[in-house]
């Protein structure tokens, strides 16, 4: 592992994933560790992996599934007997077919997945009002994942072998899509632009007399409504509050991070 390049892949608009990936890199303890970010499209390039190279990648889970974004993203990287980790995040919910469509994917571009995971993380809709997983990951959670990072390390030298993990094919069906876009206070908001760095769909544009937001665009991660310093941004989409409300009634037990090695 020592003359490996670890390299970090992950979409994460919360830093939720992020979170988790940093934390498996820790465990790895590897010297060379090269991250990228695919919160932004214009920022992906093209990209080979070779034996030398160990990759991990982390991903959000909507639905039960990869969000398509994610998924085009992705397809920029390209593998040749790379090793690779899998890890998805989801909100103490369900993560449904989002790992093996993730494993699929990967095999499909050339790596070779010799483990995965499944992480919580707060909800993207969670919110004061109707919490969801609330803190996730936490100390126990990060405690987890470095300890999971050093497991790997034992088997990145075996010879590969396919790993099985939970999903059905044909996948889940996605929900369809909603049309809705946050709402800005302008009277709140200081045009510090953190929500149109942090849409990594390009749904916000800032001009100075006015902020637009592209509802068709806007997958409704809430990264823009978690990071504004002001609380300017809201989302008070009728359905968005219903599905939270519903998931802070029964996603209240919270659920262990699972690995497959």
């Amino acid at each position: 592992m020592e003359n490996k390049n670890l390299n970090l892949i992950y979409f994460s608009p919360t830093n939720t994933t992020k979170k988790v990936l940093d934390a498996i890199a820790n465990g790895v303890n590897s010297q060379k560790v090269n991250k990228i970010d695919l919160i932004k499209e214009n920022n992906v390039k093209k990209q080979n992996f070779s034996d030398d190279d160990f990759v991990i990648i982390g991903v959000p889970v909507y639905s039960g599934r990869i969000p398509i974004t994610v998924i085009n993203r992705l397809k920029n990287f390209k593998a040749i007997n790379t090793k690779a980790v899998l890890v998805v995040v989801y909100g103490n919910r369900q993560y449904g077919d989002a790992l093996l469509e993730l494993k699929n994917l990967a095999v499909e571009l050339g790596f070779l997945p010799i483990a995965a995971a499944a992480f919580i993380g707060e909800h993207s809709f969670s919110s004061s009002k109707y919490p969801i997983a609330n803190g996730r990951p936490n100390l126990t959670d990060m405690k987890f994942a470095e300890d999971f990072g050093e497991r790997i390390k034992t088997k990145f030298g075996m010879k590969y072998s396919e790993i099985k993990v939970p999903g059905n094919y044909p996948y889940i069906e996605r929900l369809d899509k909603f049309i809705l876009k946050p709402k800005i206070d302008l009277e709140l908001c200081k045009r510090c632009g953190l929500c149109q760095e942090v849409c990594s769909v390009y749904a916000i544009s800032i001009f100075d007399d006015k902020i637009e937001i592209d509802e068709k665009l806007c997958i409704y991660c809430h990264a823009c409504v978690k990071i504004c310093p002001q609380n300017a941004i809201t989302i008070d989409d009728k359905r968005i509050i219903g599905f939270s409300k519903i998931l802070h009634e029964k996603c209240k037990q919270p659920k262990e991070p699972e690995i497959f090695l």
